[in-house]
């Protein structure tokens, strides 16, 4: 049996209004992405350097998977070397002009903390995380945040 946020999210429509922001406006830089060949060593000094919890693993402009913080810190336990060896393979990932609810929403349910942002074709724009849907969130309501 479907819960009640299940199937709301299930049937949603992605069309933005006037209240609702879309997913894509909370991109503000492109997705850091690396190959899949990327040593592990240097996806972890760039988690560092560009401040991001997570990076996209592309093919091309086939996202395959995102490596995060976490993921980095599991793979030493287990001697991976590779971005395709500690990668997340279940990616969750919505259209640029789904809204920000939708994307809380699918977060909160799955307890994941980001979202693959594409454009309608499936090109990779950028990575949403839960800090950035917080932000937003405090910004609309009136507080300053950096």
């Amino acid at each position: 049996m479907k819960s009640l946020a299940r199937e709301y999210v299930d049937v949603f429509e992605d069309i933005p209004t006037a209240v609702l922001d879309t997913l894509g406006s909370l991109i503000v830089s492109p997705a850091v992405a690396v190959s899949c060949e990327t040593p592990l060593s240097e996806v972890s000094r760039m988690l560092l350097q560009h401040r991001v919890p997570a990076i996209a693993v592309v093919e091309g402009d086939h996202l395959c998977g995102l490596v995060t913080r976490t993921d980095v810190l599991s793979a030493r336990d287990e001697s991976c070397s590779t971005a395709a060896d500690a990668m997340s393979h279940y990616v969750f990932v919505l259209p640029a002009r789904s809204s920000i609810e939708k994307a809380a929403a699918l977060m909160a349910w799955e307890g994941v903390g980001q979202i693959c942002v594409t454009t309608d074709d499936g090109i990779l724009l950028g990575v949403v995380s839960a800090l950035d849907v917080a932000r937003y969130y405090a910004v609309e309501s009136g507080y300053l945040v950096k």
